[in-house]
């Protein structure tokens, strides 16, 4: 399913390569004039960033031959300081497959590389130490080469290579002859490169083929056992495609493709073994390409595709990594690269994690047009403004390119809206606070000359209503010499503090602010109105009113009292005819105030200090408040109206006033 998926992209690459020069060559190619004009446009739609959209202020100016030589040459135009550095490969990449740009003409590169990786079956783990060189032979041909001084070979498990008739286990599809931990040097790798599409020249993506040497170094039988294992010992040939696209200036996408052909190395014309060829995909992404510090990720993977001698090994074997890092740029022409490696298959593998490091170096020739000087004037009508008043602002800009661009004119507030665009727009200022705003117009060639301009718009508070004020009563009814709150409600949209002031037609005012105390103490009966005033710090003032009703006090309430007592002899409980006169007139009042009711409390004075002579005094004085509540009932006064309690003697008293009853008035609704 991998390699049909991985087939069919390298059919779909083949097509973006057929078909460029197919219409290349059935109809004219347009101008290199023309090419740079829609490379000018792609960048006028990009710098239109605000509201204010691109606009031409004057038809373009015909540039002279020369200019548009040196322009359509694409040397350093449009990469930037930071110029595309080499991956592994030898020509500007990313950390191991090409982007496609071309070195220009005179320009080179250098890198060296240090590359941890592992392969299967034998759970290899290699370590790889080269250089490449790359040098532009012409803006579209560029010629590299380098070697592998070093490479370094770690064996997870032997038992997993095949044998090559030998007592060794041997054989690994990219490393057919290590057998050991063992290190050694690497094949010489020679190549070209040419550009088929650029967009320094103005087309929308990069596109070039490549074809690639590799030379080995050792080829006898002998010599790859005992060298490190490290080379196939056959010449082998790649031939490749890179095609890339930068968006925005913000990411650089690349999708590299290589077929490589293998040789079946020999020694002594005995053939030793068979190796597959290879198909080499690799895709990445450079964010950020133009900075000074870069994020570099990409995904390779390699195909074996063919007849080959077969391996021992059970699960996937052909490999597919991911690398992630970053480039740094420490001087203009020297770069950094670091990232982080893992096999995304090969699970057999010991060790899945790996590494890769190149330091690079590179001369970019640049070739300059003639110096661009873009200068700018704006106006604006009227300077002054009130908010929220819909009151537009007229600005104009303009400017003036010195060889003859097109401007894109961008405009920005820091607050309200631009209406329109090019040269003549409208600043919008609704909804935008009082004070002093800077409009700011930028006028930009296709090429990133600019200038700017700015103009200051004051926006005048709009006029603050007054405030208003409402007053209201906690209560609306009190009696004389209560309290009750009054509250003030104010709505006031001038920011500044409010003073609030107070007056009654009556009574007192307690406290300051928004929420005071009304006070009727000694005020007659009646209505009395409170007026309030809040004025706020630009002397506008707000009056409200509220009403409070005092009222005439209630009756007062009933209250319990004594109206009469009998005394008992000390150990005596029998109402005596002294007693029964007085519960008679009692008994007759009880009749004619049907809603009143009395309470009998009875007192006992002790014989002795002990205990039981105060139990039995409690005794004789709830006996004769008892048996006064039976001759009262006796008199037909019913029982509920009649309460019975037992008293505590008085200290100090006479032994007479602590031997008694005491009867209390309870009138209808008195409480006691």
């Amino acid at each position: 399913m991998l390699k049909g998926v991985l087939r069919l992209l390298v059919l779909l690459l083949l097509g973006l390569i057929a078909v460029p020069a197919l219409l290349a060559g059935g109809r004219p190619v347009p101008s290199r004039a023309k090419a740079r004009n829609k490379k000018a446009a792609s960048v006028h739609a990009t710098l239109a960033k605000t509201s204010s959209a691109a606009a031409q202020s004057q038809n373009q100016k015909q540039l002279s031959p020369k200019q548009i030589r040196i322009m359509n040459e694409g040397v350093g135009e449009h990469v930037g300081q930071w110029v595309p550095m080499p991956s592994t490969d030898g020509t500007p990449g990313l950390f191991t497959i090409d982007t496609g740009i071309t070195l220009p003409k005179g320009g080179f590169d250098v890198t060296g590389f240090g590359y941890k990786y592992g392969r299967a079956p034998g759970s290899l783990n290699l370590f790889e130490v080269g250089w490449r060189v790359g040098y532009g032979i012409t803006n579209r041909l560029t010629v590299f080469g380098g070697w592998d001084v070093y490479r370094h070979i770690h064996l997870g498990y032997p038992g997993e290579l095949s044998s090559l008739g030998s007592s060794r286990p041997v054989y690994n599809e990219q490393y057919p002859f290590a057998y050991e931990n063992n290190g050694g040097i690497g094949p010489v790798v020679l190549g070209a490169e040419y550009g088929i599409f650029s967009e320094t020249r103005g087309n929308p993506f990069n596109l070039a083929v490549r074809d690639e040497a590799y030379i080995p170094t050792h080829t006898g039988l002998h010599s790859l056992l005992n060298e490190g294992g490290v080379q196939t010992g056959a010449f082998d040939d790649l031939i490749g495609a890179s095609v890339s696209k930068t968006f925005a200036n913000v990411v650089n996408w690349s999708f590299d493709y290589g077929h490589l052909i293998t040789r079946d190395p020999r020694s002594g014309g005995v053939h030793l073994v068979t190796l597959a060829d290879q198909e080499q995909l690799g895709t990445g992404f450079i964010f950020f390409p133009h900075d000074r510090f870069q994020v570099l990720t990409e995904y390779d993977a390699t195909i074996f595709d063919g007849n080959a001698t077969p391996t021992t090994t059970f699960g996937p074997r052909d490999p597919v990594q991911g690398i992630w890092g970053f480039r740094v740029y420490p001087w203009r022409m020297v770069s950094v690269d670091l990232g982080y490696l893992y096999m995304l298959n090969l699970p057999q593998i010991r060790d899945r994690n790996g590494f890769i490091f190149n330091l690079s170096t590179e001369y970019w020739p640049g070739k300059r047009i003639p110096r661009d000087i873009v200068t700018v004037t704006s106006t604006a009508h009227p300077h002054s403004v009130q908010q929220d008043s819909g009151q537009m602002v007229n600005l104009t800009a303009q400017g003036k390119d010195s060889l003859g661009y097109n401007l894109t004119y961008t405009w920005t507030a820091p607050a309200g809206k631009i209406v329109g665009s090019g040269p003549n727009v409208q600043w919008d200022p609704t909804g935008v606070d009082p004070g002093k705003y800077t409009i700011t117009v930028r006028a930009e060639d296709p090429y990133g000359s600019y200038a700017t301009s700015s103009q200051e718009i004051t926006v005048t508070p709009k006029p603050v209503p007054p405030p208003t004020m409402v007053c209201t009563s906690a209560r609306p009814s009190i009696l004389p010499g209560e309290r009750v709150g009054i509250t003030a409600t104010v709505t006031d949209t001038s920011g500044t503090p409010l003073t609030y002031m107070w007056r009654t037609t009556g009574g007192t005012i307690i406290g300051s602010g928004a929420s005071v105390m009304f006070d009727s103490t000694g005020l007659a009966p009646g209505t009395y109105t409170i007026t309030g005033r809040v004025q706020n710090g630009k002397g506008q003032a707000a009056d409200c009113q509220a009403q409070v009703t005092v009222q005439a006090p209630p009756p007062p309430k009933p209250q319990a009292s004594k109206i009469d007592q009998c005394f008992f002899p000390t150990f005596s409980t029998r109402v005596n005819n002294v007693c029964k006169r007085i519960l008679d007139n009692v008994a007759l009042r009880l009749q004619t105030e049907t809603g009143a009711h009395v309470v009998v409390i009875g007192y006992a004075t002790p014989y002795a200090k002990t205990a039981r002579s105060r139990e039995l005094a409690e005794g004789r004085a709830a006996a004769r408040a008892e048996n006064t509540k039976k001759y009262l009932v006796s008199k037909g006064i019913s029982a509920d109206r009649v309460e019975t309690r037992t008293g505590t003697p008085t200290p100090g008293a006479s032994v007479k006033q602590n031997n008694r009853i005491e009867i209390i008035w309870v009138p209808e609704g008195a409480t006691y």
